[in-house]
């Protein structure tokens, strides 16, 4: 204990001997590099020996808004003397209040200030009152008034949930351009990209941003929700681990649930939602996996009592509608599940496992129409399958590679999974979002169905090549399919590619 005592007592003294100046210093640098937690600890030792340095103050509660903290923003703010304080110190107050849900506040705070930042402050204090309207209003004034950064990826972020996403994407690309470092911007163009299906633009979007702010929980998160999206459970739970004791509250734990359910360990996933049941309260696509939790634990009444208010103030969710069917199913009322599940008998474009759901349940209720439902199940229409071909077919050419796979995944499980062209799309779309092993897989499988066509040689040789997975074999492929399409550009430039990649060195002799 002795020894331990004395250890501790030398790292203590060690720490005195740095001036306040010196921790001043050091914090500013920090955040500047955007480490805010390590600026934090400088600043909360520099101010307990200079409690009213007005500099300190001012960057202590900058730092404080940076990690999201408005009580002690708002705490180092005040103690500021009024001729010591910053020029926007209204936008800093107001955000600090903002942060601590006081939007009244926020707005008193801000005045009459019209200069961007502080309209960007009122768009969201608007919008915290659920004004959408005025905070419409805020953020349109806001960005005819110049190119602030922060305030075109707000926009852009309020455009989303109004499901405008040509909008967003303007918006986005327009504060990017303002400032290609900032946070928001960087966040914004994330969640753009991933309502447009650009997943492999998103994930790099999100990763630039926690490379560039440490930490940072959007960042995380964002990204953990990508590769939850891209299936890579493995690598969004290490992203998970990594936010430690960072406190995510609903985000995270929305997210954590997602993981567990992707696993099957139904009893992690309700843990979590019940510990976190009031911070995801509004959040449907939480209540979605709460339910399928409970319906694998045998708690089916539970699940209905969720998802049928959802069902009824949102009737054209398939979703919602799939799920509470599944639930009174496994509640032993088939005459209620049948009875949900029914309208999708007469969508023409219905997922043939909605149909087979529907049948399933028409069965148990003893449904005169069950046989035929049955039949119908079977096979999906010619209109189902030519409407999701078209989807996955418009997603690639847009390059929504999201939309791109789901698309072609339903193609390929209700089909003999044998269409070259099919498997050829699937193996692009895998590569583009960074599922190399299964690129790899379905353009094999499209090879071995197409084993001379040169599109397909292609996608297999540049995805060996690219992977490190077989190159030799991969520029053996994209030399064949050079000769047979010398006039296909894109399979020229990935030989080109290929071969100078691994070309030796030139000799000086």
């Amino acid at each position: 204990m002795k020894k331990l005592w004395h250890v501790a007592t030398m790292l203590a003294l060690a720490g005195c001997s740095d001036s306040p100046e010196e921790r001043a210093d050091r914090a500013q640098q920090a955040f500047d590099r955007h480490e805010y937690r390590a600026a934090q600890v400088d600043l909360a030792a520099a101010l307990s020996e200079k409690p009213g340095d007005p500099a300190l103050l001012e960057l202590h509660a900058r730092n404080a808004l940076a990690m999201g903290d408005g009580v002690a923003a708002a705490a180092s703010l005040e103690k500021l003397p009024e001729q010591r304080r910053p020029d926007d110190y209204g936008p800093l107050a107001a955000e600090a209040a903002l942060l601590r849900d006081l939007p009244d506040e926020a707005l008193a705070s801000l005045g009459s200030d019209r200069s961007p930042g502080a309209l960007r402050i009122r768009a969201l204090a608007l919008l915290a009152k659920d004004d959408r309207e005025g905070a419409a209003q805020a953020f349109a004034a806001g960005v005819a008034g110049g190119a602030d950064a922060r305030l075109l990826a707000d926009y852009a972020r309020f455009s989303l949930m109004a499901g405008n996403v040509r909008q967003a994407r303007d918006l986005v690309d327009r504060a990017k351009r303002a400032d290609k470092g900032s946070i928001d911007a960087i966040l914004a163009d994330g969640a753009v990209a991933t309502a447009e299906g650009r997943l492999a633009e998103a994930l790099a979007a999100y990763d630039s941003a926690a490379k560039s702010y440490p930490g940072n929980l959007a960042a995380l998160s964002g990204k953990a929700a990508v590769l939850g999206e891209l299936g890579r459970t493995k690598d969004m739970d290490a992203v998970l681990a990594s936010l430690g004791d960072v406190r995510g509250g609903g985000q995270v734990a929305y997210l954590q649930a997602r993981s567990a359910v992707a696993r099957k360990d139904w009893v992690t996933a309700r843990s979590i939602l019940q510990a976190n049941e009031k911070s995801l309260d509004g959040n449907d696509e939480a209540s979605v996996l709460y339910a399928q939790s409970l319906v694998a634990l045998g708690q089916p009444e539970q699940a209905r009592a969720r998802l049928q208010p959802m069902l009824t103030r949102n009737p054209q969710s398939a979703v919602l509608r799939r799920e509470l069917g599944k639930a009174q199913l496994a509640a032993k009322d088939a005459a209620g599940a049948l009875a949900t599940l029914r309208p999708f008998a007469s969508v023409l474009t219905a997922d043939p496992d909605d149909l087979r759901l529907l049948a399933r349940a028409a069965e148990l209720a003893g449904d005169p129409e069950a046989a035929r439902l049955a039949e119908k199940a079977k096979y999906p229409t010619p209109q189902a399958l030519a409407a999701t071909l078209a989807q996955a077919d418009t997603a690639m050419r847009s390059s929504n590679w999201g939309a791109a796979i789901a698309g072609y995944e339903r193609i390929i499980a209700v089909t003999d999974g044998r269409n070259p062209l099919v498997l050829n799309n699937m193996a692009f779309a895998q590569g583009k979002v960074g599922n190399t092993a299964a690129a790899v897989d379905y353009a094999t499988r499209a090879l071995r169905e197409a084993p001379g066509n040169p599109s397909v040689m292609d996608t297999l040789g540049w995805l060996l090549v690219q992977s490190g997975q077989d190159r030799p074999r991969g520029l053996t492929l994209l030399r064949d399919a050079a000769k047979k399409a010398p006039d296909n550009q894109a399979i020229a430039g990935h030989l080109k590619a290929a071969e100078g990649a691994q070309a030796p060195p030139r000799s000086n002799g």
